[in-house]
């Protein structure tokens, strides 16, 4: 037989690995948003991947870790769309209604952000703040922290409402209480106006406490 004969091909491997922090983190969102927490299992994820378990394993050395690596994923979404260039004022406006987004577009997920809240991720974020920040030295510690827990607060409280297919606000006799029923009419009707609301509510606390540098 003369000529070169046809090379057997093998299957290589994949050009992408199936294995990445970024595949595990949607496989395991996507979990958790339509089974709930408590579903989330590392041989869930890897049924899902189409991996097998020992395989993740090597990449994830128990659940906590996989759980932290969601809450790192739903920080990076929080994040996205930012406009650096903002005022600061609006800037810290439209971090927090990102955030609120996020945790309430995951509400299953939302324990994690205390459970796992990767702190040490937004180091760097708190600093860029920081440099613009327009109140006194003295206050800006108290700025931040007050403008984080009330996101974090509101969207936590929101999510848990929402997870558990209740109305944040419960339906009550407007005639038992009055004062009550005409606060809320008077409110913004959108749940995301009023959260805005009560964003610059506190920032006008602020200018009118610390004044501005």
């Amino acid at each position: 037989m003369t000529g070169n004969p046809r090379k057997r091909t093998r299957p290589g491997r994949p050009l992408k690995p199936l294995i990445t922090r970024e595949a595990t983190a949607a496989h395991a969102i996507r979990i958790i948003d339509s089974e709930g927490l408590d579903a989330l299992s590392v041989q869930a994820v890897a049924r899902a991947m189409g991996v097998t378990a020992p395989s993740l394993y090597y990449h994830f050395k128990d659940k906590d870790e996989l759980l932290a690596l969601v809450a790192y994923e739903l920080l990076l979404q929080m994040g996205e769309g930012a406009h650096p260039d903002a005022v600061w004022e609006e800037r810290m406006i439209e971090l927090s209604v990102n955030t609120r987004r996020v945790i309430l577009r995951h509400a299953n997920a939302a324990p994690l952000m205390l459970r796992f809240f990767p702190r040490k991720l937004m180091l760097g974020a708190y600093e860029s703040s920081l440099k613009d920040n327009p109140y006194p030295l003295h206050a800006q510690a108290a700025v931040m922290d007050a403008i984080e827990k009330l996101t974090y607060g509101a969207a936590l409280f929101g999510a848990a409402a929402e997870a558990h297919h209740e109305p944040a606000m419960p339906e009550f006799s407007a005639s038992r209480f009055p004062l009550l029923a005409a606060a809320l009419d008077a409110a913004p009707a959108d749940e995301e106006d009023l959260f805005i609301e009560t964003l610059r509510a506190l920032l006008d606390g602020f200018r009118a406490r610390y004044g501005q540098n």
